[in-house]
């Protein structure tokens, strides 16, 4: 009877006669990601990256309304202070539609910064200044005004020293806000374009600062 021996590999004969057995390879499965696994996981990064820059972009809208109310706040403060400083004339700060383009304050023959100057002339140096702290006209910059608010407009009104300051400006928002006062609410146009206005997209916030001021 004969038997045989199975091997995995050949045999060879070494030089000296020996056996020599040849070594093993082993066969190593490759594998990859396939063309859907790509896509899927393109999609889930979309996703994200668009859920990151959606978030990023509110982030920066409310920190914009959030500078141009505290600029709004301080405005109003400043003028208040203004009035304050010279309250013997209190009915010259009586202004409605500040912040106009159209019809801006002319600028005062007298600059009170470096002049002396009547109590009236303050008055009129006062409203033309913190006109141009509205438009941010003070802030240049290569693209423009760089300060002050978008599309401002302002009142002031002064009654037995009853003095309320008024100020509203463009913010884009869906979100509406109670209009106290009629000041500016007729210009919501104003600086923006017909199909943003008509849209809804566009409202103004508005800013009302009361106080009492008496007389010398």
């Amino acid at each position: 009877m004969s038997c045989g021996l199975i091997v995995d590999s050949p045999l060879s004969v070494s030089p000296i006669g020996g056996v020599k057995t040849q070594p093993q390879r082993a066969v190593g499965i490759e594998s990859g990601m396939g063309m859907l696994e790509c896509l899927l996981a393109l999609l889930i990064f979309s996703t994200g990256m668009m859920g990151v820059m959606s978030a990023q972009w509110v982030a920066k809208k409310a920190v914009h309304e959030a500078s141009q109310r505290s600029t709004a706040t301080a405005l109003g403060r400043d003028i208040v202070e203004r009035m304050r400083a010279n309250r013997g004339q209190l009915e010259a700060y009586r202004a409605i539609a500040l912040g106009d383009t159209a019809r801006l304050l002319p600028r005062p023959d007298a600059n009170c910064n470096v002049a002396m100057c009547t109590a009236l002339q303050l008055a009129r140096f006062d409203l033309w200044q913190w006109e141009s702290n509205l438009l941010g006209l003070s802030e240049r910059g290569s693209s423009g005004s760089l300060g002050g608010l978008v599309s401002p407009l302002a009142c002031i009104s002064s009654d037995s020293g009853e003095v309320a300051v008024t100020i509203s400006w463009l913010v884009s928002t869906v979100a509406r806000q109670p209009i106290l006062s009629l000041c500016g609410t007729d210009d919501v146009e104003l600086g923006a374009t017909a199909r943003e206005a008509s849209g809804g997209t566009l409202q103004r916030r508005q800013l009302i600062i009361s106080t009492f001021i008496g007389k010398v």
